[in-house]
C-alpha cells in the first residue's frame, strides 16, 4: 500500500517527463533532417513538347543582349517601371552653377561652445577661441570673429551670419578649459 501510494506521486511526473523526451527526440530528429536536401519533383514534358537543353534548366539564367536590354529598360522593382534618370552631367551642373546666384561662404567658426551660464534673468555662452586665448563669454545679441549670438539653449548656442545659420552643442566628453592660476595675495 505505501509503495502504490508512492508511485501514485510520481506517475504524473513520470509521465510528463517520458512525454517530454519523446517531443524532444521528435524534435532533433526533424531538425536533422532540415539540412538535407529536398528533391523536387520535375514534371515530365508532353510528348511531342519541345525540350530545354540541360544548360537552360539547371543553374542559373542566362539571357541573350536583347533580352537583358528588354529587362533593362522595364525594371521589375521600380514603382514605374522605368529606369531611373541619368545623373546630371558636369556640363549641365557647371551651367546650373553658373546661372545660380553666388552666395558668399561665410567665416569659419574659430571658436567652440565650452559652457552656459544661466541665472533667472539672463544667460552666458562661454566661447574658447580655437587660436587659445582666454574663454569668453557673450550675451545673446553679441558677435564674435563676424558670428552673432541668436539664442542660448540648455546645451546648444545658435550663431548667425548673413544667411548662414549654425548651432554649436556642448561636448561632454571633452574636459573643460583649465580655470586661470589664482591672483597672487600680497
Amino acid at each position: 500500500m505505501i509503495r502504490s501510494r508512492r508511485l501514485s506521486r510520481y506517475l504524473p511526473s513520470l509521465l510528463a517527463g517520458t512525454v517530454a523526451v519523446l517531443m524532444l527526440s521528435a524534435v532533433l530528429s526533424q531538425w536533422q533532417d532540415a539540412d538535407a536536401p529536398v528533391a523536387t519533383p520535375v514534371p515530365r514534358a508532353a510528348p511531342g513538347a519541345a525540350t530545354l537543353p540541360a544548360s537552360k534548366t539547371m543553374g542559373a539564367i542566362t539571357l541573350d543582349p536583347a533580352e537583358e536590354a528588354i529587362v533593362l529598360e522595364r525594371p521589375l522593382f521600380s514603382p514605374t517601371r522605368r529606369p531611373p534618370p541619368p545623373p546630371p552631367s558636369s556640363a549641365t551642373a557647371a551651367g546650373g552653377a553658373a546661372t545660380k546666384p553666388s552666395v558668399p561662404e561665410p567665416p569659419p567658426m574659430n571658436f567652440t561652445l565650452v559652457g552656459i551660464v544661466r541665472d533667472r534673468t539672463s544667460s552666458l555662452a562661454l566661447l574658447q577661441p580655437t587660436n587659445g586665448k582666454r574663454v569668453m563669454s557673450l550675451r545673446a545679441g553679441q558677435a564674435l570673429d563676424g558670428w552673432m549670438l541668436v539664442s542660448i539653449g540648455t546645451d546648444s548656442a545658435s550663431f548667425r551670419n548673413g544667411a548662414a545659420v549654425r548651432e554649436l552643442a556642448l561636448d561632454y566628453r571633452r574636459a573643460p578649459p583649465p580655470l586661470p592660476p589664482p591672483a597672487p595675495q600680497q
